[in-house]
């Protein structure tokens, strides 16, 4: 393709996205009344689909809650509108799979196949940093072609490149990225939650919820004893232990919870949780408007999932480079992000969707505009959140054994 081509067709897919800006509660509302979504409405799937030697279906598994949807229309192709473009673009389908719900869960699942050197079923995978960094030690991981990512080239944001689990991306790229600190109504508490002792508080025992991710839930009870996560011994983790079990004794948590905490803190079953920050936004904007995030005071723990190609997916690896890139391409992110609200790993995003939210309010649509208007100062982190937020431990497998062995004693207390 050349670079003419290319050039007219991301500018029909900036006009059409532009045209038809999409969010949660425009689909709602459009429901019933001849509401299109944006990859119907393209009319490109002759450009770049000729460009492919047949057509074939990528298998992404991801977390929930991590692409806009519209829930209003039948699943033609998918009720994806974001992925909707990239299929009517370049006629690679994609089944979209949310199948990641707990890092250490779904490494287990794949692991094994991983390990005999079959195919794992996947094309495309969206995991945390610490497990990436294991996939790649064990060579899980195809290298990517950096040559095949001219919108990663030029537009990732400098701080989701080079992360410490991979710092020449040679295995990932940042798919979204987020806080993991405490999420909270307020109507339900009667006050204020500041950290991560006003979780404990035992006024809210068997209302609040904990996590079933060791890293996150060791992480915020070892900022809460004053120990800086990265630097943590396996003594300070024993400690942080203590704190948990001491927990469990008054039964304080109702559970420890995977990705599905956020059904319960919607629904009002919580009063509070250990959670993250992008699920949060969502929350408050389309299912609970009372709930709010907040970073304990002690800190909270940063962090970004990232997309990379399990070994044994070379029969696709060239469409799954496109899928990679798509999400690059500023127009694909800003939609995706004015939808889902977490860390984008798109320079310029801000921008781009408080001009949306200007477009919107000068049409006269004032209420998608108040949506972008709070949406826009989330999808990248402040130097505020970066001084108050730390990353991962990176565990040798020795200490990772010895801190997963004190987390069960935790989770299953």
């Amino acid at each position: 393709m050349s670079d003419e081509q290319r050039s007219r067709i991301e500018m029909a897919i900036v006009r059409a996205m532009q045209k038809d800006r999409v969010s949660r509660r425009t689909f709602l509302g459009r429901a019933g009344r001849g509401g299109i979504a944006i990859g119907a409405a393209l009319t490109l799937p002759g450009l770049l689909a000729a460009c492919q030697p047949e057509a074939v279906t990528l298998e992404w598994a991801n977390w929930p809650a991590y692409i806009d949807i519209d829930e209003t229309i039948e699943a033609n192709p998918t009720q994806y509108p974001t992925l909707n473009a990239f299929i009517e673009q370049t006629g690679i389908n994609v089944n979209y799979v949310e199948s990641i719900l707990d890092n250490a869960d779904f490494f287990a699942t794949i692991q094994p196949d991983l390990a005999n050197g079959n195919n794992t079923g996947w094309d495309l995978i969206t995991p945390g940093g610490w497990v990436v960094q294991r996939m790649a030690d064990l060579g899980y991981l195809e290298e990517i072609d950096h040559s095949k990512l001219p919108n990663w080239t030029a537009n990732a944001a400098d701080y989701a490149v080079g992360q410490w689990f991979d710092p020449d991306n040679t295995y990932s790229l940042w798919w979204q990225g987020g806080i993991t600190g405490i999420g909270y109504d307020p109507e339900l508490t009667g006050r204020e939650l500041t950290s991560f002792e006003d979780l404990l508080n035992p006024e809210f025992a068997g209302r609040v919820g904990g996590f079933s991710d060791m890293r996150d839930m060791f992480g915020l009870t070892l900022l809460s004893l004053g120990i800086t996560p990265e630097n943590a011994t396996v003594d300070d983790v024993t400690a942080a232990q203590q704190v948990l079990l001491e927990a469990n004794e008054r039964n304080h948590f109702r559970g420890y919870y995977d990705n599905s905490y956020y059904d319960a803190l919607a629904a009002g079953d919580l009063v509070a949780s250990v959670a993250w920050s992008g699920d949060v936004t969502q929350m408050a904007l389309y299912d609970r408007p009372s709930v709010r995030f907040v970073i304990p005071a002690e800190g909270g723990m940063r962090w970004n999932d990232n997309m990379c190609i399990p070994k044994g997916s070379t029969e696709r690896i060239e469409q799954t480079h496109q899928l990679m890139d798509y999400w690059y391409d500023p127009a694909a992110a800003t939609l995706l992000s004015e939808y889902i609200g977490y860390f984008t790993g798109v320079s310029g995003l801000p921008d781009l969707i408080q001009a949306d939210a200007d477009a919107a309010r000068e049409d006269g649509d004032t209420e998608t505009a108040d949506l972008l208007d709070v949406l826009a100062p989330t999808v990248s982190p402040t130097a505020d959140q970066i001084d108050n937020t730390y990353v991962d431990k990176q565990l040798n497998e020795e200490e990772e054994a010895e801190w997963n062995n004190l987390f069960e004693a935790v989770i299953g207390g």
